[in-house]
């Protein structure tokens, strides 16, 4: 058999990073490919080594690319790669549809045709649990139940392949259509026989080195960004996984070959409301938090809709910088309860070093109080979607 190599895309991102350390810290060489700017960029290799990695690691060789440029990939095709790990993806709320269906899917579409070799191994692929769709609750009347998602739950992999969406849920933004898309895509290649698929889902990542998502949350929170909180947000699950335990289990699954042709959530134990997980976040951070128990949550979900649009205005129009933890597709996780179910993970006998998400949190805000992130106020913005471009990861 070849001697094993490791292609990660998207390995300067936050995902792919971790996943890179992971595979170095068991032996693997790896082959590292992500966009030129954010391969040599200083802010990046600050990030990367502040989490560990050690970017001139002797068995980790670096290969920038664009996944929208063909050209670019025809280097990574000339090598003897058995094992993709592919991250790379647009992760971002405010980008149009178009443009993430450009970077996720055709740039997948790009790393088909011209990366994979024949012989590959394994393609393990980074989706999301949003490809669930937005779930019913109790409140909805008695045919609906707020019951985790499963991988049993109607997906790319298990729904018609014409199929735009989940039955009997709604995709709730733009990034998800992309990711559903992306997946189906990859599904059709192994259906094919063309492509040794296993397929990861992972729940809100959280972690070091992540200023987006639920990193953004902590940002938002220490800096007084949510200073009142409805009260009944306590009816309103969150979910969220540990990045260090997402590497981990992509590494872990890559070996076993009843993998292949699986999908599995990855998620952690925490059933956790909106509330203390928020309530948390403030107690860690030493924010200020009030209660507000007149305004329910789904009525505050419609107004800071309506002013995200507002400030979407003044970004387009005026410049304004844009908040990343204040936008329009992620009020659409609010007032929702999002459930998802990791039994078939610890089935295969993994088990989450961050089982529950406080924990998790307890490292994650010390790594960024050390590395001066709370006094960085640049990182609550972003710049103009305009200029996002393949290879960002989540």
């Amino acid at each position: 058999m070849a001697e094993r190599l490791n292609l990660v895309t998207g390995a300067a991102g936050f995902s792919g990073s971790h996943l890179v350390r992971e595979l170095l810290a068991t032996g693997e060489r790896v082959l590292a490919t992500d966009l030129p700017e954010m391969v040599s960029s200083p802010r990046v290799h600050e990030v990367l080594e502040g989490c560990g990695l050690d970017i001139d690691h002797p068995r980790l060789e670096w290969l920038p690319a664009d996944l929208l440029q063909p050209p670019t990939l025809a280097a990574l095709g000339e090598r003897p790669v058995t094992h993709l790990f592919h991250t790379a993806s647009l992760y971002d709320y405010s980008a149009p549809l178009d443009r993430l269906r450009r970077i996720n899917v055709e740039g997948t579409r790009n790393l088909l045709q011209h990366v994979v070799p024949p012989g590959l191994v394994r393609f393990v692929h980074w989706s999301t649990c949003g490809v669930f769709g937005k779930p019913y609750t109790a409140a909805g009347g008695d045919t609906k139940a707020n019951l985790p998602f499963t991988e049993a739950s109607s997906s790319p992999r298990n729904t018609a392949p014409d199929a735009t969406e989940p039955h009997g849920t709604k995709l709730v933004n733009a990034y998800s259509v992309s990711k559903w898309e992306q997946e189906k895509l990859l599904w059709s290649e192994y259906r094919q026989g063309r492509l040794p698929l296993t397929v990861i889902r992972p729940a809100p990542i959280y972690g070091p080195g992540s200023s987006y998502g639920h990193g953004g949350l902590v940002l938002g929170v220490a800096h007084g960004l949510l200073p009142v909180l409805p009260t009944d947000a306590r009816n309103y699950i969150t979910t969220s996984v540990h990045v260090h335990d997402l590497a981990r289990f992509a590494v872990f699954i890559a070996e076993r070959d009843d993998a292949l042709g699986e999908d599995y959530n990855i998620v952690d134990d925490s059933i956790i409301s909106y509330y203390d997980f928020l309530r948390y976040i403030a107690l860690l951070t030493g924010a200020q938090m009030r209660d507000l128990p007149v305004v329910k949550l789904r009525r505050a979900q419609g107004l800071l809709g309506a002013a995200a649009h507002g400030w979407r205005w003044a970004e387009t129009r005026l410049g304004v910088p844009r908040l990343r933890v204040f936008e329009i597709q992620s009020m659409s996780y609010l007032a929702s309860s999002y459930w998802i179910s990791n039994r078939k993970s610890l089935a295969t006998g993994f088990r989450y070093e961050y089982a529950d998400v406080r924990e998790g949190l307890k490292d994650t805000v010390d790594w960024f109080r050390r590395m001066g992130w709370f006094a960085d106020r640049s990182l609550l913005y972003a710049a103009s979607t305009e200029g996002s471009k393949a290879g960002v990861a989540r």
